[in-house]
């Protein structure tokens, strides 16, 4: 086991917190960040991001999961400081701006991997699609979370490349690395306890006669899951058994609960419903803790792991899950639980639905919602799934055992990052052996003076006279009071001292150039020749063109 991570940490608080926003992205983020805790708990850390208060909300955070090791910041972009790192990983898909601005300094600085979440939106079809082009690198990666995800991918990459070969022509298109690597749980998080069972069947007043089935996850029948299959299952299995159902999590609305609680009544009259506030910590883990099984039937496009049924093999409890993109990587069907099969619609039936949506027409939420309606978890074989677990405490408990085992060795979180190491090791090991590389310009991004060049009249040059203005002095502390000339102050862009240290030594010396100006200040960077022309700008320096040789 490395005793130190070989790659740096992009740190913005709502990839790592739930406390916003309870989506997978966040609650996986929260769990990477303990899961990092709990790998390298003494090791030095690397963390970037922007600002003295994110560094301490990032080690404020790890903190508090038992990290006391020491936690160096990078500010963003100084991507200098993170060739002695090597990789900075980032919580999203591979962040185009971040590899456009390491290319400008050095494209061989460091390499960048990030993660799939979601694929299903605009956004994230357009962040996959572009991986092909620049400004990614052979020794960047974009970690896929299932099998699913990678097919996706290589799909739809081949076939942008091949869109781009027939409009333009092109040849050559990147590589970046692709590998599967899952999202990892807490496992210790949700690891079974015999007297918080009791405790918690107990305050969620089950019998102990009655068979639970929990859910787990966001309560949108549009964006998640639609529970009417799980209903109408659960209803089929309650004719041969005492059966619960909980549902734990929250609902986006109360027009979105008033939908499940009328679903609830017309399919599945004969199970008892428990609804546990999934912001509600402590109700939550008696949901975990009391249930005998655990079901989550997917039919949505945006799914593409689904960490929930991982959590529930954890803790112990024997799966019913969908035959479904990251599913299948995650439950054995038969040993862990059971996978339903699923149908779609064949391509061709869908085309108007990706136009409405990509036109404006359709939401986002009414795109994927139209695809689940279209979507169906066989139901025979659901029921049966639902009907064997409620039956047979025997197979319950057999395959909540392989489960956790599974869990445990597969998806803890320091397994997983132990793999993320690696590959940033290999990351390293690719962009080294590519050898020296020169910096490759932002070309949508240059600098405002360059691009705009043509605009003003003329452009200062070194050789120019600087003199000073009368009563320059005087009048510079009032113009330092004014908003329309401080608004823009900032100590490495644009720093009152350098203009008032500029002024002062011009008035030392009255005859020097722009260039002797800037050197004699001690600011001959491109922040120097910003505060001489603030100084120009309003009246307190006057610059006089060199004579012509003629």
């Amino acid at each position: 086991m490395k005793i130190s991570p070989s790659f740096a940490i992009y740190y913005a608080g709502d990839a790592y917190s739930t406390a916003n926003k309870i989506m997978g992205r966040q609650s996986a983020g929260k769990a990477f960040m303990r899961g990092v805790a709990r790998t390298w708990p003494k090791a030095e850390l690397h963390g970037l991001g922007q600002g003295a208060d994110t560094a301490k909300a990032m080690y404020h955070q790890l903190a508090g999961d038992g990290f006391n090791g020491q936690l160096k910041w990078i500010e963003v972009p100084n991507w200098a400081a993170l060739g002695d790192v090597g990789t900075l990983y980032y919580p999203s898909p591979v962040a185009k701006d971040f590899a456009f601005s390491r290319n400008a300094l050095n494209p061989g600085a460091f390499s960048v991997m990030g993660v799939t979440f979601t694929l299903s939106s605009n956004v994230a079809m357009d962040n996959v699609a572009d991986l092909v082009l620049p400004p990614f690198k052979p020794w960047d990666a974009m970690i896929c979370i299932s099998q699913a995800a990678l097919d996706f991918t290589t799909l739809l990459q081949d076939e942008m490349k091949a869109w781009w070969a027939a409009q333009t022509g092109a040849t050559r298109f990147n590589t970046p690395q692709l590998p599967v690597i899952p999202l990892g749980i807490d496992c210790p998080s949700f690891t079974p306890d015999v007297k918080l069972r009791e405790t918690a069947r107990a305050a969620l007043q089950l019998q102990a006669s009655e068979v639970a089935f929990l859910f787990s996850g966001r309560l949108s029948f549009h964006a998640k899951a639609n529970p009417a299959p799980m209903y109408q299952a659960l209803e089929q299995a309650a004719q041969h058994a005492s059966v619960v159902c909980i549902e734990a999590g929250v609902f986006p609305n109360d027009a979105i609960r008033a939908g499940f609680q009328a679903a609830q009544k017309a399919l599945a009259p004969s199970v008892r419903f428990i609804w546990v506030d999934g912001q509600d910590e402590r109700l939550y883990k008696q949901a975990w803790q009391g249930a005998d099984a655990f079901v989550s039937l997917s039919d949505n496009i945006q799914e593409t792991f689904g960490l929930t049924p991982v959590e529930a093999m954890a803790a112990g409890l024997p799966v019913v899950v969908s035959d479904w993109n990251g599913y299948k990587d995650t439950v054995r069907d038969g040993i862990d639980g059971f996978r339903v099969p699923t149908i779609f619609p064949p391509a061709g039936a869908g085309e108007d639905l990706a136009m409405r949506h990509a036109l404006g027409l359709d939401t986002y939420d009414f795109y994927i919602g139209r695809a689940s309606l279209a979507t169906v978890i066989e139901p025979t074989a659901l029921a049966k799934a639902c009907t064997a677990l409620a039956t047979q405490p025997e197979l319950r408990a057999r395959m909540g055992a392989a489960g956790l085992a599974r869990a445990t060795q597969d998806f803890d979180w320091p397994v997983i990052l132990q793999r993320y190491a690696q590959l940033a090791d290999e990351l390293n090991k690719i962009r080294l052996g590519a050898g020296p590389q020169a910096p490759e310009p932002w070309v949508q991004r240059a600098d405002p003076f360059a691009r705009f060049g043509h605009f003003p009249s003329h452009t200062l040059t070194g050789n120019a006279m600087v003199l000073a203005r009368p009563s320059a002095q005087a009048r510079l502390a009032d113009l330092l009071s004014l908003a329309m000339a401080n608004y823009a102050f900032e100590a490495s862009l644009l720093p009152r001292e350098t203009i008032v240290a500029l002024l002062s030594v011009l008035e030392k010396n009255r005859n020097q150039t722009v260039n002797e100006l800037l050197v004699a200040a001690g600011v001959a960077t491109p922040v120097g020749v910003r505060c001489l022309m603030w100084l120009w700008k309003f009246d307190l320096l006057q610059v006089v063109p060199a004579p012509s040789a003629d």
